[in-house]
């Protein structure tokens, strides 16, 4: 394999034969594909990341002020090394900035750790309109994907969106600081793993790093056009489609210029049963989500 495919968003709605090949092929298979012609304008993606990265140029001092360790949640700013998503490696080499859907103060499900209230800077009054604008603008994405995937497999189109009516979904940037040259084997970006969730859209602006494993043991180097976005299908949806969806392994390697990401982790609701454990016993996706949390947020493991 050379590449992965790339997938046109509006044929994917037009239900075109071709296209729905390929994302049958894409999830069944590889893991991941790339998807262009979005509902989503290119202004939209810049102002996103320029307001971003104003965010991550603060002091360590302005940035502490939103540290998502201080409240115990995954909302809000990470430092570098506070995710560690392979205990077999070392904790990753980046910031993020974390946030989830808005609820009303008097919702029934404000206080469970998935639905976490959103913490923002106090002096980027427009980090928080922008970040929920894109974070809708991601929903309307992966909810397509979902309906399309779900109709390539020949389930009803429903069959996984009718669970994202309240989705445990997160916004994430991530910044890399430059580090062309990893000081040890094991230190990594973001280590090798597999998305714990269901789908996740990937948007990039330049050389992300971004590796994944064929099935002959060797790293495919994965890069996206300015116009295009990564996506890849995480263990939740694996599990819950009965392993017909692959979830693939994939690590993000240090480069000489600091860059940035941001991806859109969508998962269902959390009271959706997405599987059995080896004895039998029911898997919903809260469980299951906040398992992952605890043992990758590295200020929830303490």
């Amino acid at each position: 394999m050379n590449d992965l495919y790339t997938l046109d968003f509006e044929l994917l709605r037009s239900n075109d034969i071709t296209s729905l090949g390929k994302l049958k092929e894409s999830v069944t298979k590889i893991g991941f594909l790339k998807l262009k012609n979005l509902p989503i304008s290119k202004s939209i993606i810049e102002t996103t990341f320029k307001e971003y990265k104003t965010f991550f140029s603060k002091s360590i001092n302005e940035k502490n002020k939103v540290n998502m360790k201080f409240t115990n949640s995954n909302r809000g700013w990470g430092e570098s090394k506070s995710e560690q998503v392979n205990s077999n490696y070392m904790p990753d080499l980046k910031e993020m900035y974390d946030s989830g859907p808005v609820l009303n103060f008097s919702h029934k499900f404000k206080n469970l750790p998935y639905y976490a209230k959103n913490i923002w800077p106090n002096d980027m009054p427009e980090l928080r309109k922008i970040s929920e604008n894109f974070y809708s603008n991601c929903s309307e994405i992966g909810l397509l994907i979902l309906k399309k995937i779900a109709k390539s497999l020949n389930y009803s189109e429903n069959y996984f969106s009718d669970k994202f009516d309240l989705p445990m979904a997160l916004l994430r940037c991530n910044y890399y600081h430059a580090k062309p040259f990893l000081t040890q084997k094991n230190e990594f970006g973001i280590a090798p793993h597999t998305d714990y969730g269901c789908l996740t859209l990937l948007f990039t602006q330049s050389d992300n790093g971004l590796e994944i494993k064929q099935p002959n043991g060797k790293w495919l180097k994965v890069q996206a056009k300015k116009d295009e976005i990564i996506v890849n299908f995480g263990d939740m949806l694996e599990l819950w489609s009965n392993k017909k969806i692959k979830a693939t392994l994939h690590k993000v390697n240090g480069t000489k210029n600091s860059r940035y990401s941001i991806p859109f982790f969508f998962n269902p609701r959390h009271d959706t049963l997405i599987g059995k454990d080896k004895n039998n016993r029911d898997i919903f996706a809260g469980d299951y989500l906040a398992y992952k949390y605890d043992t990758t947020y590295r200020h929830k493991m303490n």
